[in-house]
């Protein structure tokens, strides 16, 4: 057979297109090395995809590769084949699709070396010439006496627990040679026998349905109420893939949210995952990333991101919260990570499990075709249901910071009980709205369509879509009058308040703000745990995530504006969150209650929410989608545009729209746009969208395939720049 000479690669660059070059002879070509290559005036890093002996283009132009960077492949072959559906199903540039799939570490030319650790064992077992360490050098004799007793070895790790200053003392008993080093795996500390509760009797019987169908691909929907045990029931499910030798990846929405979760895991399993999210260092998540590859890890832990990490053995998928919209990846390469877990699932024949209170429309309309398999837990493992909502009429009533006369009385009753009250209000800051009382003048972003919010706390006006900052005014930068006031309320705004109506008890705030990291929201809730009565006050960060026993008492202030809110999403939106937070409370051995202070108590919606059923909600709101047209009863894919003029970006999208006017079969579709997007200017750009929508997902499929070719063909402009976003979230 002849010597592969030349081979395709995959540059992260925005180009729906793959570059060929000239291997030398010799060179294996394996698929999913990284090489440097030679591009443009520069040298860039790419992905070996193929290799051939001949090639369609001028060989004598064809420029030769620098160098291979890889004794190994970093990508294997289902990788390289899930990158490219998700290249062909969401429109995405083949390189930059590719390049996702890598942890960031070995995005670049850094040396792919393993994260073994290095393991000192004994050359000898004559005991003899060990003690007579005992007196010339007794920290030597030490760390050969803990070698005897530990004949696998010892760790750097373990060393130093020994003695801190353990490297020369090892350093001398390896010039005497009575000490050796060898790279092995990190072994994981496994756990003395985790104590493990006992299954209800709803949980006994899905596990006992769902075991069965776990030797090949099948979608499985855990359908429970807020509390009911679903992550019990997946680290069960965990533990039968780990005794079958397989590995399990586990997402959730985001890592910084489940302390608990990681607490859970590690008693159950012990040092057996990793752990994976935006919020550590690249090197720490090519270290987790590395030992699942290697099967030294056999579960990985994480956000969306954890879904491309590779193993030999994976043997299961779990997606907590699949309802999240964090699992939406809205920028760079688009995608959503639920619906690309259940194609990497099909791909490798392996079971997918997803989990919700509150599942997507999406996930409930696939069970009702019969293409998922959903099991239903109505019952919590306590004494107790779930807590009724209640709706507070806050008509004509008077606010302090945001709360009625009547939800005060009910925390103060709670508090006095001995109970934990849980706020919800889903807006962080000091106040939303800073404006002149004499002219009207108000706090505008200077780069985006949006109010700057005022932070009391630093003294500053902040955008939270650019992060724009600007001082506060003491009097109107438009008429010059000193009546500039604020209106509305922040979670900032609503902690002070709370804090000094009720100065002995103590109030925790979770929100962008007061969260850096993981530990800092640890700290914060260690007030919590210890079950005293306090507050929590809290964005969507404490909606999900949480389960704190003494929480008897969930509030939700302001809602009521994703009533009126232009995306069909909304009521989907809010009821998911609804169930949510009120589902905090009562997980205990106490019963729990939740109230909503809204104006709008006859709303179809709210009287919805009264009757506590989230399955009827979601099935008339499925009706609703139907009747209308809207996903998941069509299928809609979304150009956008954005530049420093609106004129340009509408242009760039007509232009787009045109070329697909060309295609057959477009009168087949619905074609929105270009209009401006809702917010029109943001971080300094103009943005427009081109929006298309069908019910017959082919014919879409069909019109893009025609066009795409001549589309991505358009001249680019540094001042224009444009993006595909297929089963785009909103209109």
């Amino acid at each position: 057979m002849p010597q592969p000479r030349f081979a395709r690669f995959a540059i992260a660059l925005p180009l729906y297109r793959v570059f060929e070059y000239a291997l030398p002879e010799g060179d294996p070509a394996i698929p999913g090395t990284r090489y440097r290559v030679p591009f443009t005036n520069g040298i860039r890093t790419a992905v070996l995809l193929d290799a051939s002996a001949d090639s369609e283009f001028d060989r004598t132009r064809i420029k030769p590769i620098q160098a291979c960077l890889d004794s190994q492949p970093v990508l294997d072959a289902h990788m390289l084949s899930l990158a490219r559906w998700m290249s062909d199903y969401y429109l995405q540039p083949l390189g930059d699709v590719v390049f996702q799939c890598l942890p960031g570490y070995l995005r670049g030319a850094r040396q792919y070396s393993s994260t073994q650790v290095k393991c000192w064992t004994l050359t000898t077992t004559d005991t003899a010439a060990i003690d007579k360490l005992r007196r010339r050098s007794p920290r030597q004799y030490e760390i050969c006496q803990a070698l005897l007793e530990r004949q696998a070895g010892l760790t750097a790790a373990e060393l130093m627990k020994i003695n801190p200053n353990w490297h020369p003392v090892v350093k001398s008993l390896e010039n005497k040679q009575l000490l050796r080093w060898q790279w092995m795996d990190r072994r994981p500390d496994l756990p003395d026998a985790p104590e493990v509760p006992q299954l209800s009797p709803e949980q006994s019987v899905i596990l006992d349905d769902l075991e069965p169908r776990l030797g090949n691909f099948s979608v499985h929907l855990l359908d429970g109420i807020t509390g009911s045990g679903k992550t019990e029931i997946y680290l069960r499910l965990i533990q039968t893939r780990l005794d079958a030798g397989k590995q399990v990846i586990y997402l959730v929405p985001e890592i910084g949210l489940t302390n608990q979760l990681i607490q859970r895991v590690e008693q159950r399993f012990g040092a057996r995952f990793e752990i994976s999210h935006s919020g550590l260092t690249e090197t720490r998540r090519f270290h987790a990333w590395d030992r699942f590859r290697r099967g030294e890890a056999s579960i990985m832990l994480g956000t969306r991101s954890s879904l491309f990490s590779q193993c030999d053995d994976l043997g299961l998928i779990i997606i907590d919260e699949e309802h999240d919209h964090s699992y939406r990846q809205e920028d760079g390469i688009r995608y959503h990570a639920r619906d690309v877990a259940i194609k990497r699932a099909q791909m490798l024949d392996i079971p997918i499990v997803l989990g919700s209170a509150t599942p997507s429309l999406e996930s409930i309309r696939n069970c009702g075709r019969d293409t998922y398999y959903r099991y239903l837990i109505d019952r919590r493992p306590t004494r107790f249901p779930p807590p009724r909502l209640e709706l507070i009429d806050v008509r004509n009533s008077r606010f302090e910071f945001g709360c009625s006369a009547r939800t005060f009385a009910r925390i103060e009753q709670h508090l006095a009980a001995s109970g934990q009250v849980l706020i919800y209000l889903n807006r962080r800051g000091f106040a939303p709205i800073v404006m002149c009382h004499e002219c009207g003048w108000q706090a505008l972003c200077q780069h985006c369509d949006a109010r700057l919010t005022l932070h009391q706390s630093v003294h500053s006006l902040l955008c939270h879509h650019c992060g724009y900052s600007q001082g506060v005014p003491e009097n109107c930068p438009e008429c010059g009058h000193d009546e500039v006031k604020h209106y509305g309320i922040g979670t900032e705004q609503l902690e002070q308040g709370l804090a000094q109506r009720y100065p002995e008890v103590p109030i925790v705030r979770i929100d962008r703000d007061v969260i850096a990291s993981r530990e800092a929201l640890k700290s914060r809730l260690q007030q919590l745990q210890s079950g005293a009565p306090c507050i929590l006050i809290g964005t969507q960060m404490i909606a999900k995530g949480h389960d704190y026993p003494a929480i008897t008492l969930s509030v939700i202030l302001d809602a009521d504006q994703a009533l009126f809110s232009a995306s069909y999403r909304a009521s989907e939106r809010l009821v998911q969150t609804l169930f949510q937070v009120s589902g905090r409370a009562g997980r205990g051995d106490r019963r729990g209650e939740a109230i909503l202070q809204t104006r709008f108590t006859e709303h179809p919606m709210m009287q919805a929410l009264l009757r506590q059923n989230y399955r009827e909600i979601a099935d008339g709101l499925l009706r609703e989608r139907r009747s209308f047209g809207f996903p998941p009863f069509a299928r809609v894919i979304m150009f956008r545009a954005d530049a420093v003029e609106l004129k340009a970006a509408l242009q760039k999208l007509e232009d787009v729209r045109a070329l697909l006017a060309n295609a057959k079969r477009f009168d087949a579709l619905i074609c929105v746009g270009p209009i401006p997007a809702l917010m029109t200017r943001r971080i300094g750009r103009y943005r427009a969208q081109l929006c298309l929508i069908s019910q017959d997902y082919r014919v879409l499929r069909s019109v893009l395939k025609q066009a795409m070719p001549a589309i991505e063909e358009l001249p680019g402009s540094a001042r224009v720049s444009w993006s595909i976003d297929v089963d785009a979230y909103d209109l």
